[in-house]
């Protein structure tokens, strides 16, 4: 498992999101057909789905070096970016553009489309990833067509296998267009059920944050606790650790004791009842 200390992101290696990972790379590898597939890659947030994307993004690069005397645009076997909310299709082409360390300038905006689908032939893209699809999904009417039509096109003309990330929106979304639903493959991250599944994810996500002894707080008292108050969301078990950590060493301690976790998950709770009452309309 690839890890880095301190608060820097870590891998979660654990099997489901493992095959999820092996799924994008099996993806990348397949030459592509006439009718390139996409993967909609679903699930609540903070279910690790960025994580995924970038790892699969790692894997990739690392299976597919640049090649001696590249092209001028930026060497990505893997495209992976997050699209600007109220999209169309041309701030789909430009943010890729963008990715592909091309120069947008007024001209671009004419030619947006075809000069994506050209970098990414001539670039042999193995995959192109669109993060927090929902954001841009969710527009109704013809805006969400123009989105649909945007990555119909992509895989088209650019010939290249996709993968969309995002709440379970999105599924729902791609499951009403004929064609994508027939090109899409479904790949859902449910959330972590009580027991022995959301203990292995908790000594996991200790041993990857350094945690002190982190097999003690997998023990089935303090996991159940964890698992109540996470509701089995991968984000959730994580920022309770982190803030059991904080409120230890604020005694402190390094090692993590039950009585922190339950401080912590108080601290928690406040602090989403007060993100609450700042997001409610006054």
């Amino acid at each position: 498992m690839a890890q880095m200390s301190g608060n820097s992101a870590f891998w979660i290696d654990f099997q489901e999101a493992r095959n999820a990972v092996e799924t994008l790379v099996d993806l990348a590898h397949d030459e592509p057909d006439e009718r390139p597939p996409c993967v909609i890659l679903v699930g609540q947030s903070g279910m690790g789905k960025t994580s995924i994307l970038r790892e699969a993004q790692r894997r990739i690069a690392l299976d597919f070096p640049e090649p001696e005397g590249g092209n001028e645009a930026r060497h990505e076997p893997m495209l992976r970016t997050v699209i600007p909310s109220g999209s169309t299709a041309l701030k789909i082409n430009l943010t890729l553009l963008w990715k592909q360390g091309w120069p947008i300038t007024g001209k671009t905006h004419r030619i947006a489309d075809l000069k994506v689908v050209e970098l990414l032939r001539r670039q042999r893209t193995r995959l192109v990833g669109i993060d927090n699809v929902h954001a841009i999904l969710t527009a109704s009417g013809r805006a969400r067509r123009d989105t649909l039509d945007a990555f119909r096109f992509l895989m088209s003309e650019g010939n290249v296998p996709m993968v969309v990330a995002g709440l379970d929106v999105a599924a729902d979304i791609f499951s009403e267009d004929v064609e994508l639903a027939y090109r899409s493959i479904i790949v859902r991250l449910s959330p972590w059920p009580p027991g022995e599944a959301s203990q292995r994810l908790i000594r996991v996500l200790a041993r990857g944050m350094n945690l002190v002894e982190p097999d003690r707080l997998a023990e089935p008292d303090i996991a159940a606790f964890l698992w109540q108050h996470s509701l089995g969301v991968t984000g959730n078990f994580k920022r309770l650790l982190h803030w059991g950590q904080k409120v230890a060493r604020r005694h402190g301690r390094e090692r993590v004791e039950f009585a922190d976790i339950r401080e912590a998950a108080q601290l928690d709770r406040k602090s989403t009842r007060l993100n609450s009452s700042h997001e409610s309309p006054s």
